[in-house]
């Protein structure tokens, strides 16, 4: 059976590529990128590298030819990702793909306050499964790892500025991520099944702030500040708009609990627990701490 992954020299889809070669043959292993350079160490462990761009349809029934499943990663580009995404599966069905697992978000629901976000997701999974191919779906929450940078700046301002509320976020690890995809992508039995891939528990930016402080050993202060003042902040900071306008609207989603959400998934897939938020700025406690 092979298996094709998309985005395959992203940072998910490289976690993926990496675990998925530990666990099949490495000549049923498909990875599809705009970068084909990058992915040189896993061709040469016997990877199919191909190239494949989703702003360019027609290099993708060509680059998913012979796949029996494919990975499909959602992309980075807000506001074009439906388009893409619509690409990639009609050229999937095209090729012959039988099985399409995507990566989506928690409560992708009509009306959600990160609208621009969770709307594109939400209208990839129709696109998905009315596709006539078996599907998949899982739906991750907050990236742990991108704690870490966050809690870097905390650490150097002593402060966590947010407007997040008391709403809570079930933050987990890209690596936990990749596990839940290898073991849907290399076992039976997940046609029309939505999983919710969360971490262990739900913390607010308060348990958050408590976590950087112990670890890093210096004081997090929590600032909650309102929507405008925020996406003020962040523009006069340099983040173009449209990505603040989505920050901001993510921290009203979590403080309207829309992301609120812990689920035993993960560990029926793999086998074992996810790391937690604690376990993840552990392992980067060098990136926390600045250097004296």
């Amino acid at each position: 059976m092979k298996i094709v992954v998309t985005g395959a020299s992203g940072q998910l889809g490289h976690i993926v590529a990496s675990q998925l070669l530990e666990r099949t043959a490495p000549d049923q292993v498909i990875l599809v990128t705009r970068r084909p350079h990058a992915l040189a160490a896993m061709a040469e462990r016997g990877a199919d590298v191909r190239f494949g761009d989703f702003d360019r349809p027609e290099s993708l029934p060509e680059a998913f030819a012979g796949a029996d499943r494919m990975f499909l990663i959602s992309t980075n580009n807000i506001g074009e990702r439906v388009p893409q995404h619509r690409a990639a599966i009609d050229a999937a069905a095209a090729a012959g793909v039988r099985h399409v697992i995507y990566t989506s978000l928690t409560n992708p629901v009509p009306g959600h306050p990160s609208g621009a976000v969770v709307d594109e997701h939400r209208e990839t999974e129709e696109l998905l499964t009315s596709s006539g191919m078996d599907w998949t779906i899982l739906r991750y929450g907050a990236y742990a790892d991108l704690q870490v940078p966050l809690g870097a700046m905390a650490v150097s301002y002593g402060k966590l500025v947010t407007n997040a509320g008391d709403g809570r976020i079930a933050p987990i690890s890209r690596q936990d991520c990749a596990a839940a995809a290898v073991a849907v992508v290399t076992s039976e039995g997940h046609e029309g099944v939505i999983y919710d891939v969360t971490g262990p528990e739900a913390l607010s930016q308060s348990d958050i702030a408590a976590l950087i402080s112990e670890i890093s050993g210096r004081p997090v202060e929590v600032i909650a500040i309102g929507d405008r003042k925020l996406t003020w902040g962040l523009t006069r900071l340099g983040t173009p708009k449209p990505l603040a306008r989505a920050i901001v609207s993510l921290g009203v989603a979590t403080r309207e609990h829309y992301f609120d959400v812990v689920d035993s998934a993960f560990e029926g897939l793999t086998g074992r627990r996810a790391h937690s938020l604690r376990d993840v700025l552990m392992a980067h406690r060098g990136e926390l701490v600045p250097a004296d």
